[in-house]
Protein backbone atom coordinates (compact mmCIF):
# COMPACT_ATOMS: atom_id res chain seq x y z
CA UNK A 1 0.00 0.00 0.00
CA UNK A 2 2.93 2.38 1.14
CA UNK A 3 4.32 2.61 -2.83
CA UNK A 4 1.03 3.16 -4.15
CA UNK A 5 -0.11 6.07 -2.03
CA UNK A 6 3.48 7.41 -1.09
CA UNK A 7 2.94 10.55 -2.83
CA UNK A 8 -0.35 11.31 -0.75
CA UNK A 9 1.17 13.08 2.26
CA UNK A 10 1.97 12.11 6.27
CA UNK A 11 -1.85 12.49 7.02
CA UNK A 12 -3.26 10.45 4.50
CA UNK A 13 -0.86 7.31 5.33
CA UNK A 14 -2.00 7.79 8.77
CA UNK A 15 -5.72 7.58 7.70
CA UNK A 16 -4.67 3.85 6.15
CA UNK A 17 -2.79 2.79 8.76
CA UNK A 18 -5.74 2.87 11.18
CA UNK A 19 -6.74 -0.19 10.06
CA UNK A 20 -5.22 -3.41 9.15
CA UNK A 21 -6.18 -5.11 5.54
CA UNK A 22 -8.41 -3.64 3.14
CA UNK A 23 -12.30 -2.90 4.07
CA UNK A 24 -14.56 -0.83 1.85
CA UNK A 25 -13.95 2.21 4.22
CA UNK A 26 -10.01 2.26 2.52
CA UNK A 27 -11.49 2.16 -0.33
CA UNK A 28 -13.59 5.05 -0.36
CA UNK A 29 -11.24 7.07 1.62
CA UNK A 30 -8.63 6.14 -1.32
CA UNK A 31 -11.09 7.12 -4.06
CA UNK A 32 -11.84 9.85 -3.20
CA UNK A 33 -8.11 11.03 -2.49
CA UNK A 34 -7.21 10.12 -5.82
CA UNK A 35 -9.98 12.11 -7.45
CA UNK A 36 -9.10 15.34 -5.05
CA UNK A 37 -5.38 14.93 -6.74
CA UNK A 38 -6.68 14.95 -10.24
CA UNK A 39 -8.49 18.61 -9.60
CA UNK A 40 -4.38 20.00 -8.94
CA UNK A 41 -2.68 17.88 -11.01
CA UNK A 42 -1.07 19.96 -13.95
CA UNK A 43 -2.31 20.02 -17.43
CA UNK A 44 0.32 18.42 -18.92
CA UNK A 45 -0.55 15.33 -16.93
CA UNK A 46 -3.72 15.32 -17.61
CA UNK A 47 -4.29 16.55 -21.23
CA UNK A 48 -5.08 13.91 -24.05
CA UNK A 49 -3.90 13.81 -27.34
CA UNK A 50 -5.07 15.77 -29.48
CA UNK A 51 -8.06 14.31 -31.89
CA UNK A 52 -6.26 13.97 -35.52
CA UNK A 53 -7.89 16.27 -38.31
CA UNK A 54 -8.44 15.09 -41.63
CA UNK A 55 -8.17 17.63 -44.14
CA UNK A 56 -8.17 17.71 -47.89
CA UNK A 57 -5.98 20.07 -49.22
CA UNK A 58 -4.08 22.07 -52.07
CA UNK A 59 -0.54 23.95 -52.05
CA UNK A 60 0.80 26.60 -54.55
CA UNK A 61 3.66 28.80 -54.88
CA UNK A 62 5.06 31.49 -56.94
CA UNK A 63 8.06 30.09 -57.59
CA UNK A 64 9.07 26.77 -58.43
CA UNK A 65 9.17 24.23 -55.40
CA UNK A 66 10.34 20.10 -55.98
CA UNK A 67 11.26 17.32 -53.59
CA UNK A 68 8.72 18.62 -50.99
CA UNK A 69 6.67 15.33 -49.27
CA UNK A 70 4.21 15.01 -46.69
CA UNK A 71 3.19 11.98 -44.87
CA UNK A 72 -0.62 11.11 -45.04
CA UNK A 73 -0.91 8.88 -41.90
CA UNK A 74 1.09 8.17 -39.12
CA UNK A 75 3.41 5.52 -40.41
CA UNK A 76 3.29 5.87 -44.16
CA UNK A 77 6.31 6.73 -46.35
CA UNK A 78 5.87 10.52 -47.05
CA UNK A 79 4.29 11.33 -50.55
CA UNK A 80 5.83 14.24 -53.00
CA UNK A 81 3.23 16.86 -53.81
CA UNK A 82 3.48 18.65 -56.99
CA UNK A 83 3.24 22.18 -57.50
CA UNK A 84 2.32 24.25 -61.09
CA UNK A 85 3.20 27.62 -62.07
CA UNK A 86 0.23 28.68 -62.86
CA UNK A 87 -2.93 26.60 -60.89
CA UNK A 88 -3.39 24.77 -57.29
CA UNK A 89 -2.22 21.44 -57.05
CA UNK A 90 -3.97 18.00 -56.96
CA UNK A 91 -5.87 17.71 -53.78
CA UNK A 92 -4.35 15.71 -50.93
CA UNK A 93 -5.54 14.39 -47.88
CA UNK A 94 -4.17 14.41 -44.36
CA UNK A 95 -5.44 13.05 -41.13
CA UNK A 96 -3.24 13.19 -38.47
CA UNK A 97 -2.10 15.86 -35.45
CA UNK A 98 -1.16 19.51 -36.37
CA UNK A 99 1.21 21.01 -37.46
CA UNK A 100 0.91 19.39 -41.14
CA UNK A 101 4.23 19.09 -41.93
CA UNK A 102 6.75 18.97 -44.55
CA UNK A 103 10.14 17.55 -45.48
CA UNK A 104 12.87 17.11 -47.90
CA UNK A 105 11.61 14.29 -50.02
CA UNK A 106 15.67 13.35 -50.53
CA UNK A 107 17.00 14.01 -46.36
CA UNK A 108 13.66 13.99 -44.82
CA UNK A 109 14.62 17.63 -42.81
CA UNK A 110 11.61 19.32 -42.44
CA UNK A 111 11.26 22.32 -44.15
CA UNK A 112 7.53 23.69 -43.54
CA UNK A 113 4.52 23.84 -41.19
CA UNK A 114 1.05 24.45 -41.61
CA UNK A 115 -0.91 24.88 -38.27
CA UNK A 116 -4.22 24.48 -39.99
CA UNK A 117 -7.44 25.48 -37.36
CA UNK A 118 -9.82 22.73 -37.02
CA UNK A 119 -12.89 24.25 -38.87
CA UNK A 120 -10.92 24.29 -41.98
CA UNK A 121 -11.25 21.30 -44.05
CA UNK A 122 -10.25 22.27 -47.70
CA UNK A 123 -7.45 24.71 -46.96
CA UNK A 124 -5.33 25.93 -50.33
CA UNK A 125 -1.58 26.29 -48.37
CA UNK A 126 0.10 29.26 -50.17
CA UNK A 127 4.11 28.40 -49.54
CA UNK A 128 6.78 31.30 -49.76
CA UNK A 129 10.35 30.83 -49.66
CA UNK A 130 12.05 32.34 -46.27
CA UNK A 131 14.54 35.05 -47.26
CA UNK A 132 17.92 35.21 -45.84
CA UNK A 133 19.17 33.26 -42.84
CA UNK A 134 17.29 30.04 -42.24
CA UNK A 135 14.12 29.63 -39.81
CA UNK A 136 14.55 28.12 -36.27
CA UNK A 137 14.41 24.73 -36.75
CA UNK A 138 15.82 24.94 -40.35
CA UNK A 139 12.60 25.52 -42.25
CA UNK A 140 12.53 27.06 -45.65
CA UNK A 141 9.19 27.50 -46.44
CA UNK A 142 6.82 29.75 -44.69
CA UNK A 143 3.24 28.78 -45.39
CA UNK A 144 -0.41 30.91 -45.55
CA UNK A 145 -3.36 29.07 -45.13
CA UNK A 146 -6.30 29.99 -46.56
CA UNK A 147 -9.98 28.62 -46.68
CA UNK A 148 -10.59 27.18 -49.96
CA UNK A 149 -13.97 25.91 -49.50
CA UNK A 150 -16.96 26.56 -51.36
CA UNK A 151 -19.13 27.97 -48.80
CA UNK A 152 -16.36 30.67 -48.20
CA UNK A 153 -15.11 31.00 -51.94
CA UNK A 154 -17.96 29.58 -54.16
CA UNK A 155 -18.46 29.40 -58.27
CA UNK A 156 -18.55 33.14 -59.58
CA UNK A 157 -16.30 34.56 -57.17
CA UNK A 158 -13.42 36.45 -57.14
CA UNK A 159 -10.79 36.76 -54.06
CA UNK A 160 -8.02 38.61 -53.89
CA UNK A 161 -4.69 38.00 -51.61
CA UNK A 162 -2.84 41.08 -51.49
CA UNK A 163 0.88 40.74 -50.84
CA UNK A 164 2.28 43.51 -53.07
CA UNK A 165 3.46 45.64 -50.03
CA UNK A 166 1.35 48.31 -51.59
CA UNK A 167 -1.73 50.34 -50.69
CA UNK A 168 -4.23 49.14 -54.01
CA UNK A 169 -7.62 50.56 -54.59
CA UNK A 170 -9.45 50.95 -57.73
CA UNK A 171 -12.63 49.16 -59.37
CA UNK A 172 -13.63 45.22 -59.96
CA UNK A 173 -16.31 45.50 -62.78
CA UNK A 174 -18.57 48.57 -61.31
CA UNK A 175 -17.50 48.23 -57.79
CA UNK A 176 -14.92 50.51 -56.16
CA UNK A 177 -12.40 48.27 -54.09
CA UNK A 178 -9.55 49.71 -51.17
CA UNK A 179 -7.66 45.61 -50.94
CA UNK A 180 -6.20 45.55 -47.30
CA UNK A 181 -3.01 43.53 -46.68
CA UNK A 182 -3.43 39.62 -47.25
CA UNK A 183 -6.94 38.41 -48.06
CA UNK A 184 -9.96 40.16 -48.79
CA UNK A 185 -13.52 39.51 -48.94
CA UNK A 186 -14.67 37.27 -51.86
CA UNK A 187 -16.75 39.40 -54.79
CA UNK A 188 -19.04 37.63 -56.62
CA UNK A 189 -18.18 38.54 -60.08
CA UNK A 190 -20.11 36.00 -62.50
CA UNK A 191 -18.64 35.02 -65.73
CA UNK A 192 -16.83 38.23 -66.36
CA UNK A 193 -14.35 40.55 -63.87
CA UNK A 194 -12.76 43.40 -65.28
CA UNK A 195 -10.42 44.76 -62.77
CA UNK A 196 -7.83 48.03 -62.59
CA UNK A 197 -5.60 48.91 -59.53
CA UNK A 198 -3.67 51.39 -58.50
CA UNK A 199 -1.36 53.09 -55.80
CA UNK A 200 -0.49 56.07 -54.76
CA UNK A 201 3.06 57.97 -55.03
CA UNK A 202 4.13 61.16 -53.91
CA UNK A 203 0.73 63.03 -54.38
CA UNK A 204 0.23 61.04 -57.88
CA UNK A 205 -1.86 58.04 -58.74
CA UNK A 206 -0.18 55.33 -61.14
CA UNK A 207 -1.89 51.99 -62.54
CA UNK A 208 -0.36 49.27 -60.49
CA UNK A 209 -2.69 46.11 -62.10
CA UNK A 210 -5.21 45.75 -65.07
CA UNK A 211 -6.73 42.92 -66.31
CA UNK A 212 -9.95 40.98 -67.69
CA UNK A 213 -10.80 37.60 -65.88
CA UNK A 214 -13.29 35.27 -67.87
CA UNK A 215 -14.60 32.73 -65.84
CA UNK A 216 -16.41 29.47 -67.17
CA UNK A 217 -20.17 28.28 -65.66
CA UNK A 218 -19.00 26.80 -61.95
CA UNK A 219 -15.41 28.28 -62.67
CA UNK A 220 -14.28 30.73 -59.43
CA UNK A 221 -10.69 32.95 -59.46
CA UNK A 222 -8.21 33.63 -56.79
CA UNK A 223 -5.81 36.58 -57.44
CA UNK A 224 -2.70 36.80 -55.95
CA UNK A 225 -0.81 40.04 -55.67
CA UNK A 226 3.27 39.88 -54.97
CA UNK A 227 5.42 42.82 -54.94
CA UNK A 228 6.75 44.58 -58.50
CA UNK A 229 9.62 42.93 -60.34
CA UNK A 230 11.82 46.09 -60.61
CA UNK A 231 12.69 48.14 -57.74
CA UNK A 232 10.93 51.47 -57.39
CA UNK A 233 8.16 49.89 -59.72
CA UNK A 234 4.72 50.42 -59.05
CA UNK A 235 3.82 47.44 -61.49
CA UNK A 236 2.46 44.41 -59.13
CA UNK A 237 3.19 40.69 -60.29
CA UNK A 238 0.26 38.60 -60.29
CA UNK A 239 -0.98 35.28 -60.11
CA UNK A 240 -4.53 33.74 -61.19
CA UNK A 241 -5.85 30.77 -59.94
CA UNK A 242 -8.80 29.50 -61.83
CA UNK A 243 -10.44 26.36 -60.84
CA UNK A 244 -13.97 24.85 -59.91
CA UNK A 245 -14.83 24.38 -56.10
CA UNK A 246 -15.07 20.64 -55.33
CA UNK A 247 -18.56 18.87 -56.34
CA UNK A 248 -19.32 21.85 -59.11
CA UNK A 249 -18.36 19.36 -61.53
CA UNK A 250 -15.45 20.78 -64.10
CA UNK A 251 -12.20 20.40 -64.50
CA UNK A 252 -9.66 22.89 -63.09
CA UNK A 253 -7.27 25.33 -65.74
Amino acid sequence: VAPIFAFVGSRNRKILAATHGWTSQNLTISATILALLSLFLPPALTAQTPAPQLVRFTVFSARPIADVAFAPRAKTPPQKVAFYPTARSPRYEYRGAMPLRFVDATTGAVVAEASIPPEIRDPLLLFAPIEGAPAAGGLRFRISVLDDSAARHGPGGLAIINFSGLALTGTVNQETVTLRAGLNPTLMVGRSAKLTLRTSFKNRTYQSYADTVPLARNERALLILFPPFYQGSLEVQARLLVDTPSGAGAPKR
